[in-house]
């Protein structure tokens, strides 16, 4: 593992995901752009490949899917893990430095946790001391904070999967995974503004509907978070429901991704470039 002090990663981290709103030119491009698709019914995102297709009915299922955007020819493409909410909830898996490294390794930790699928989770310290609260099985695991980063709280109770603001969660009985994490990418089905629109990599989200769906995800290529947003945003890029807010997990380096398919097929495996803090995964009720 890196020496650096741990307060210098979660700076970088902080630099990485939070630049100030785009350059006027920018934003009035944009907004253009926005106001041309409004009128001609128009979007700017198009869905490309999907493999293998969208079983709507599933209440767990693997996609391999890609959205372009016409306008400049960006991509995303994306590993995604659907679920439904009457039939699974988010759990975390803690992955304390003191654990062995092979055992920490995100298909071993899943499956050893009767996880069928899976990402990377929240940020934490270059000593892997986490950053933000998190609750696994239960467990409370350092505190909420206040970094502007950490702008949300992704957690599971008896009722159901949340995805909050940060400032509109109130701490309650039956918690039983939790992460803090960030930023918003989605909210009330719109891109967030202000979100970095010049640094690229690999991003793991998470993105709900509001309605029971939802998916877990990792891009292929690396993409700006303002690309991400935008993309998540648009109905139908890669989803078959339109999503109502998403939320930034630790990316770049941290990126992972699993999902435990049928005996028959492999599994899909895409290991983080470095040992991570923790795991969200896909839990059956």
């Amino acid at each position: 593992m890196p020496s650096h002090p741990p307060g210098l990663r979660l700076a970088a981290l902080l630099c990485a995901a939070l630049i100030a709103s785009a350059p006027a030119a920018v934003q009035a491009q944009t907004q253009t752009q926005t106001q041309t698709q409004a009128a001609t019914g128009e979007l700017d995102w198009q869905p490309e490949a999907t493999e293998p297709r969208h079983t709507p009915a599933a209440d767990l299922y693997y996609s391999q899917a890609a959205a372009r955007r016409r306008s400049d020819q960006q991509s995303v493409e994306a590993h995604l893990a659907f679920f439904h909410s009457r039939a699974f909830r988010l759990a975390v898996v803690d992955l304390p430095p003191e654990r062995p490294e092979e055992d920490a390794r995100i298909d071993v930790a899943l499956r050893a946790a009767g996880l069928p699928a899976g990402v990377n989770g929240g940020f934490f310290h270059a000593d892997r001391r986490p950053v933000g609260l998190v609750i696994a099985n239960g467990r409370w695991i350092n505190h909420l904070e206040r970094a502007k980063l950490l702008s949300g709280v992704l957690y599971s109770d008896a009722q159901g999967n949340y995805l909050l603001r940060r400032a509109a969660f109130r701490d309650h009985a039956g918690i039983r995974a939790l992460l803090q994490t960030g930023p918003y990418l989605v909210e009330r089905g719109r891109q967030v503004r202000g979100l970095s629109n010049t640094a690229t990599a690999r991003r793991t989200f998470a993105a709900t509907d509001w309605r029971g769906h939802w998916v877990l995800g990792m891009t292929r290529n690396p993409v700006t978070l303002a690309d991400l947003a935008d993309c998540l945003a648009t109905p139908g890029s890669l989803t078959h429901w339109p999503i109502e807010r998403a939320i930034n997990l630790d990316g770049g380096s941290s990126s992972g991704f699993f999902f435990d398919r049928t005996p028959e097929q492999a599994a899909v495996v895409q290991h983080p470039w470095k040992p991570v803090r923790n795991l969200l995964g896909i839990a059956p009720r």
